[in-house]
């Protein structure tokens, strides 16, 4: 359900998922980079903070588009450049992920709970893959996936070698549709599969998408200047 509440708005699929996972939707603006208007955004944090109760600001990771996964209880939290997820065994600590086209995908396990940036390289690279590995290296399993707003196959028009590459790297041949001489990526079924072939049951989608939906940010549709959607889960004491 899409909700407002001081600006933010959001939305809250708490009734679904015990763990707080949110998702911004335009309203306020969330990017972190040089070329937006930093003093207003982290004001933006502070806003959201207050308005979920989180217990500090949400942490974040400089995004790279990569499979790098940073891992909050074994990193310096100075050094969180260069990575595309965040993962956790701590309580109380709100992990967010920026996008603007992208998905983000929250994954929620006995013990542990991970974030992450699921563009097209950053999946391709195998993200979603590295993370399965690690819950599996921490004795856990992902019982929960929720895989979040994005854009959806009828905005996202790829060249065909790209699809190409797709499908010789993972075997899905349901990723993908031919309109018109043109190619669609469908980057939504690409994680669902991997995330099913992973052994993930429980997918939950929200489905939207950033590029038909004028209140959401999009990077294909407006340019690299628009702003930045915030996703965050956080595991409550």
């Amino acid at each position: 359900m899409l909700k407002s509440k001081r600006g933010i708005i959001y939305y809250d699929i708490n009734t679904i998922c015990s763990d707080i996972v949110c998702f911004t939707a335009g309203g306020r603006d969330f990017a972190l980079s040089e070329n937006q208007n930093l003093s207003d955004n982290y004001a933006n944090y502070r806003v959201l903070t207050d308005v979920f109760n989180f217990p500090s600001l949400p942490f974040t990771v400089s995004q790279i588009h990569s499979a790098n996964i940073y891992d909050f209880d074994n990193k310096d939290k100075n050094e969180s450049e260069g990575y595309d997820g965040i993962i956790t065994s701590q309580l109380d600590l709100p992990l967010g992920i920026l996008t603007a086209d992208c998905f983000s995908v929250q994954l929620i396990g006995g013990n542990n709970i991970a974030n992450l940036h699921c563009g097209w390289r950053s999946i391709y690279a195998g993200i979603i893959n590295n993370a399965v590995d690690i819950f599996q290296s921490r004795g856990d399993k992902i019982d929960t996936a929720v895989v979040n707003i994005g854009i959806c196959t009828d905005c996202y028009e790829v060249s065909p070698g790209l699809v190409g590459s797709f499908i010789e790297k993972f075997q899905f041949n349901d990723i993908y549709k031919e309109k018109d001489g043109s190619c669609y990526l469908n980057l939504r079924k690409i994680i669902e599969n991997i995330l099913k072939f992973s052994g993930v049951n429980r997918i939950i989608h929200l489905q939207r998408c950033t590029f038909c939906n004028k209140y959401l940010y999009s990077y294909r549709r407006d340019g690299e200047n628009t702003g930045r959607l915030l996703s965050v889960i956080m595991r409550k004491s």
